[in-house]
């Protein structure tokens, strides 16, 4: 019986079976998700004391009973896309100077800006900071969630908040949230938010202390610089970016390493043309799709991979 196990001088209970995979699972949510061992212990409704003692491995009570909670929240706070994530993520220079923001902000509790084109794989640098690191709240802006509620709603869902309530009372309850909980947040594709949206997140990291990074496309940081008439309403965002990373360059190496994971064997000719493709607009994204049109060109027809094969896939894209 749990209850009568016996000790040992670490005081570690005797006799007693912990699911080693849950309990793994368990201690990196908690040390990702940036809630509180007492917050904790009352979404398993248990005492702190307890947690400590799951934590630890040394609870004399009935671990089978605690288990089925642990396993229960889990199944309910645990973020899939960090088990899941992206399936091949390349390491590009460009990736690099924005993992740079975000770990900046991250780790600073800062607000940054990452802003290069479309296709130079802002979002999937994101999503895999993400899935390295599950307490980051992800969001992605649109044409329809442009304005201060909608983000705060979007942010607040993201921050596990399901109650509907007034927009005040869920900025206070997100803040309440977020407050000392070392939490980084990503809005993605910012360049479609409002100055009143930017004005809401510029609240957020002041009253939350949160880092708070902004993802976007180049008018992004113009909007920041307020260029306009309406410039000087900028001046409190623009004040606070710490980091900014701007000047993306598409390198052959990038290329290189994406095609060759793409397509192993491709000869240098055929990289040739992709680092054309690259370069020009859509980059990454772009040649991603023309070479997956031209190997399905070549496994459907057996066409050898060349640059002909690629000139005819190319036809079949978007014109410039």
């Amino acid at each position: 019986m749990a209850e009568a196990a016996l000790r040992n001088d670490d005081k570690t209970v005797v006799g007693v079976e912990f699911d080693e995979e849950l309990h793994q699972r368990f201690i990196l949510w908690k040390d990702q998700s940036g809630r509180s061992q007492n917050g904790i212990a009352g979404m398993l409704a248990v005492s702190a004391a307890v947690v400590s003692q799951y934590i630890n491995k040394r609870y004399p009570g009935d671990v089978a009973a605690i288990e089925r909670n642990v396993r229960s929240l889990l199944n309910r706070e645990e973020d899939l896309q960090f088990v899941t994530g992206t399936k091949e993520f390349c390491v590009t220079s460009c990736s690099k100077l924005i993992w740079e923001v975000l770990q900046y902000c991250d780790e600073g509790r800062k607000m940054g800006a990452a802003v290069a084109p479309s296709g130079t794989g802002k979002t999937e640098t994101c999503r895999e900071y993400k899935r390295q690191n599950r307490a980051t709240i992800f969001v992605t802006m649109d044409i329809t969630r442009r304005y201060p509620s909608a983000v705060l709603r979007t942010v607040a869902k993201q921050s596990g908040m399901t109650r509907n309530t007034t927009i005040m009372d869920m900025l206070d309850g997100l803040v309440d949230r977020l407050k000392g909980s070392n939490r980084l947040i990503i809005i993605d594709d910012a360049h479609f938010l409002t100055w009143e949206s930017f004005e809401l997140v510029r609240k957020i990291h002041d009253c939350a202390g949160v880092g708070i990074v902004t993802v976007g496309q180049e008018r992004l940081y113009e909007q920041m610089k307020g260029k306009d008439l309406k410039g000087y309403l900028y001046d409190q965002i623009y004040s606070r970016i710490a980091i900014k990373r701007d000047r993306f360059q598409i390198k052959k190496s990038d290329v290189k390493m994406m095609a060759q994971g793409m397509m192993p064997g491709i000869d240098e000719p055929c990289l040739d043309y992709l680092y054309e493709i690259a370069r020009g607009k859509g980059r990454f994204r772009r040649m991603a799709n023309l070479l997956e049109v031209a190997a399905k060109s070549r496994e459907q027809y057996g066409y050898k991979m060349d640059v002909g094969l690629l000139v005819g896939a190319e036809k079949l894209l978007m014109g410039e």
